[in-house]
């Protein structure tokens, strides 16, 4: 990925001018209310022939097949490889400073050839917000690049640079998007949550106050083993591309959370997970592959960095394997470049400082340094930073209390700058009643009562990046011996869960 706010050089302006001067007059005034948010290519798939599209002097635009076909004529000797002679674009898009955006398109040539692309101001000097030379072959390829825009302006173009061919060439580009997709436009709420599937398939009086107050915010997504086939490589980077994907187009941020280690909850409600390292590796490079380096924030494993401090639990060769997968996960989710945000999960406050949040070893709890020392052994220094309270029920402050010191630990022994992110799903009445006082108040794991709704996913406060609805509220947290009675299977919607929720019982 190339992210460049460099004007073209070698683009001469005289050139580009006569170019665009070429698009008819009525394309402008055609044009429909520009759209700020989401998708902003129009007719990127070409359903109504070339609408909106427009070829410069040198290429013959037209629909076949359901893609655009620009047909280029060979270009004079002195200008074989001037890209910018002849130009395929769209203009009339509405582009703002300091905004991510995602292009990506389909495209091959009846040869092999070089075109550019490029979004970029439709006036003169004609600055860039990106620019890359594309490579073209005879099979369709998709390219894909994230950046941040420099512009400021109605005048924008999504431009493709075809000319100067040495023969009469075709380029042929299909699904054209230019997505807005920041976290300024705020989270995406997936429109297939657990409480969004209940309130649309029930009569139940309750739905329109769990759809206002849970389903119409239920802003992450977990993946796992029951997402297509959760070892089939090719399932899940679809099914991960596919949510990623509508997030973009309403220009919305997409958390997503990845839970299927090997041997996942130690065997507890929430068991499960791939089958062995090789099987979850293939799992999550495929996942990773799905985001495509669009914006995104990944929760990545929660409880498996913790829970490998219980031997009981994980020991030996599997902890080692652990370590490894996490660190690889890390890498390649990081390979996936500077806009998506992975936080490891780092457990929460109670289990790691113990009971009385002194954060000193031998207090019930991990230990902070103990904490910091799995972490560093799972690839922390490749991710963002940590996740704090997942599916847990400590307060706000608390939770940023030991990010702060966790993040603190991880600085003075391992150098590594890690940032942090809450989940408030559940925790408006904090898990305890006073800070530090485990008897005042101090509640189970497991869907207990008096909890409450937190504050819905938004940018962080005392410290914490993001605060995230992270578990989402009223699944189940499991049908244990640690459970009420009569509570349903972990990762099951429960309307009475729910509901209680809202009310705080």
């Amino acid at each position: 990925m190339k992210n460049t706010s460099i004007a073209l050089t070698t683009l001469s302006a005289c050139a580009l001018a006569a170019a665009l001067l070429t698009v008819p007059a009525t394309a402008a005034e055609a044009a429909p209310e520009q759209a700020v948010y989401g998708e902003l290519a129009r007719n990127g798939t070409f359903d109504t022939d070339t609408a909106n599209w427009w070829g410069s002097s040198g290429v013959l635009v037209r629909s076949v097949d359901g893609a655009l076909r620009a047909t280029v004529e060979p270009a004079p000797a002195d200008q074989v490889g001037q890209w910018y002679r002849t130009v395929v674009g769209q203009n009339d898009i509405r582009l703002r400073p300091g905004v991510t955006y995602t292009l990506s398109f389909d495209a091959k040539a009846s040869r092999t050839t070089k075109v550019k692309s490029t979004v970029q101001l439709g006036t003169e000097p004609y600055p860039t917000s990106l620019a890359n030379e594309v490579g073209l072959t005879t099979t369709a390829q998709r390219f894909s690049w994230t950046f941040t825009s420099t512009l400021d302006s109605n005048d924008g173009h999504i431009d493709f640079q075809v000319g100067g061919q040495a023969v009469r060439t075709d380029v042929i580009l299909d699904n054209v998007s230019l997505t807005t997709s920041t976290a300024r436009e705020g989270f995406y709420t997936d429109p297939a949550g657990t409480a969004m599937r209940w309130v649309q398939g029930t009569t139940d009086p309750r739905a329109g106050k769990i759809k206002a107050a849970i389903a119409d915010h239920t802003t992450v997504k977990w993946f796992g083993n029951w997402d297509a086939d959760g070892n089939a490589a090719t399932g899940i980077r679809a099914e991960v591309s596919d949510y990623v994907g509508a997030a973009a187009a309403k220009g919305k941020l997409p958390v997503l959370v990845a839970y299927n280690i090997p041997g996942r909850d130690c065997g507890g409600a929430s068991s499960g997970g791939s089958a062995d390292a090789d099987r979850y590796k293939e799992w999550i490079d495929a996942f990773a592959q799905g985001i495509e380096g669009r914006p995104a924030i990944v929760v990545l494993e929660p409880d498996a960095v913790a829970q490998s401090s219980d031997p009981a639990c994980i020991s030996g060769e599997a902890l080692e394997a652990r370590f490894d997968m996490l660190w690889y996960a890390n890498q390649h989710l990081r390979a996936q470049g500077p806009f998506v945000q992975t936080y490891l999960d780092g457990g929460n406050a109670t289990w790691t400082l113990g009971q009385d949040l002194s954060g000193s070893d031998g207090n019930g709890g991990i230990g902070l340094k103990r904490m910091a020392y799995l972490l560093n052994r799972s690839g922390v220094s490749m991710a963002r930073g940590v996740s704090i309270g997942v599916s847990n029920f400590d307060s706000t402050e608390i939770s940023n209390e030991y990010g702060s010191r966790l993040a603190a630990q991880l600085k003075a022994d391992f150098g590594v700058d890690a940032r942090w992110v809450v989940d408030t799903a559940r925790n408006g009445n904090g898990a305890y009643v006073t800070p530090g006082v485990p008897s005042s108040g101090h509640v189970g794991f497991c869907n207990p009562a008096g909890r409450k709704l937190g504050v819905t996913s938004r940018a962080g406060t005392g410290g914490a990046e993001y605060l995230l609805w992270i578990k989402n509220p009223g699944d189940s947290d499991g049908d244990s011996a640690e459970c009420p009675a009569g509570s349903p299977p972990a990762g099951s919607f429960s309307p009475d869960l729910a509901d209680a929720l809202i009310d705080g019982r």
